[in-house]
């Protein structure tokens, strides 16, 4: 008797799990969520409460029901069009993927359940301004929101989300004397990390000070703390190998230059391969410091870990890396 093994699949056979577990879920929470509201249409009031006093319950604005339905519908299916392009031109794998995966996908379930979270309790309402404060439910679509990204991301699993990234250009080893040592150095501006930290750091802050959600405060600073920190790295390549650490050393990655590590020049494209820019992180503890499209220096470690920075002159960079690694004389 003969059995035949199934191959094993690939990044480049088709996906089910991703639109029948993630997308397609997701798709009919929407839809079902529209659904109920437009049911409900007739027993709601002309216009609809659509903000509370955080302190006193008390409702502060109304409007007419199809601008509530517009501004969580739209954004909802927004990022149903994000979860598409990232199952087109996604590239990441393991806790990377499954971390996005969970972020869209809960976002989407949270926009389009709040709504009729929002709008239940003024069912039967003559007067909109009498409406309940719905903080209960939507506390509890957020939890519902997080368990179902979860499972989302569990059902879709690691596999990439589409064909592996291209193969960088091979460097060779730099001309080293047996003692000659040399040190390869830059320093790098992070806008991507100063920006996305920081205008939202601001934002939190100056609503926390100008309202009574004082909380805010604390987590705009604790951005704008970490758009500093991140907003300015140092790029070495030595005997020690690569090596990219923050402002003032508080963060670092590191990949020794020992024998079997290997570097190459790479063009990377944030959005298509890291399904953005920042410091990204993928499977089997894979980290791009990516802060521009373009050239950087990848690094192989072992046990398929990499380091990817985008740097000028990486060439030089990974020809060093690679005559350092060769030489295979440091201990770790």
């Amino acid at each position: 008797m003969t059995t035949n093994l199934p191959a094993p699949r690939t990044s480049e056979d088709p996906d089910p799990r991703f639109w029948l577990g993630v997308f397609l879920p997701a798709a009919a929470v929407l839809a079902g969520c529209l659904a109920l509201v437009a049911g409900w249409s007739p027993r709601l009031p002309a216009e609809v409460a659509q903000q509370w006093n955080w302190s006193t319950r008390a409702v502060t604005t109304v409007g007419p029901l199809w601008l509530n339905v517009l501004s969580l519908a739209l954004p909802a299916a927004a990022v149903l069009c994000a979860l598409a392009i990232m199952k087109w031109t996604g590239r990441l794998t393991g806790w990377g993927r499954r971390l996005s995966v969970v972020l869209l996908s809960g976002l989407a379930f949270f926009l389009a359940a709040a709504l009729p979270a929002m709008l239940r309790g003024q069912m039967g309402l003559e007067d909109p301004w009498q409406a309940p404060d719905p903080r209960s439910a939507t506390a509890l679509v957020a939890v519902l929101s997080l368990a179902y990204g979860v499972l989302a991301a569990a059902v879709a699993g690691g596999r990439p989300l589409a064909a592996d990234d291209d193969p960088g250009v091979p460097v060779s080893a730099l001309d080293l004397a047996p003692e000659e040592r040399a040190v390869w150095t830059t320093h790098l501006t992070a806008w991507v990390c100063l920006l996305g930290g920081g205008i939202p750091g601001l934002v939190l802050v100056a609503l926390g000070l100008l309202t009574p959600l004082w909380g805010l405060s604390v987590a705009g600073v604790v951005l704008l703390v970490f758009a500093g920190v991140t907003g300015r790295w140092s790029v070495t390549v030595d005997h020690r190998g690569l090596t990219c650490t923050t402002l003032l050393g508080l963060g670092r990655f590191h990949v020794p230059a020992n024998q079997g590590a290997r570097a190459e020049v790479v063009a990377v494209r944030g959005l298509a391969e890291f399904l953005g820019w920042g410091i990204r992180v993928g499977s089997a503890g894979s980290v791009g410091l990516v802060f521009r499209n373009g050239e950087a220096l990848r690094v192989h470690g072992r046990g398929g870990r990499s380091l990817t920075v985008t740097v000028r002159n990486a060439a030089t960079a990974a020809s060093l890396f690679n005559a350092q690694a060769a030489r295979n004389t440091v201990s770790f």
